[in-house]
């Protein structure tokens, strides 16, 4: 259904006009379709936003336009637990004091490490991160 021309534009369609001026120019830009609008028509007033709208529109659909497609909003990271995943805790549950078992030898390795480093705590971590590392295969 065409659309009716507004009855205080006397009976000029806004959108039809300003596909005439683009097809007949393709090259041509908001501001000029206005001031051809406003020869055209000089006893009529017009929405400049309006009519920058319907511009952008019809040049959309003679596919004129020179501005990209938006991305998809689902190609945005989502906030949030992810799907199918039950609501708790997020972290794996660390191994409980009952499930860990110590084995002398080990407390006795450990003992022997610290003697070494002299009761330094710090000194040992870092012995055993630099034997973790050269461990790596």
């Amino acid at each position: 259904m065409a659309k009716r021309g507004s009855s205080r534009k006397n009976g000029i369609v806004v959108a039809k006009e300003i596909r005439a001026l683009i097809e007949a120019n393709n090259d041509i830009r908001g501001p000029e379709v206005m001031l051809a609008l406003r020869e055209k028509f000089p006893r009529e007033t017009f929405n400049d936003k309006s009519c920058q709208v319907s511009y952008a529109n019809i040049r959309n659909q003679m596919g004129l336009s020179r501005t990209l497609k938006r991305k998809p909003i689902a190609a945005k990271g989502k906030r949030g637990r992810p799907v199918g995943r039950p609501a708790g805790p997020w972290r794996q549950a660390s191994a409980s004091a009952a499930d860990m078992t110590v084995h002398l030898g080990i407390l006795q390795a450990a003992k022997s490490l610290l003697e070494h480093c002299q009761g330094d705590a710090t000194i040992a971590i870092q012995a055993l991160k630099q034997l973790a590392s050269l461990q790596m295969e």
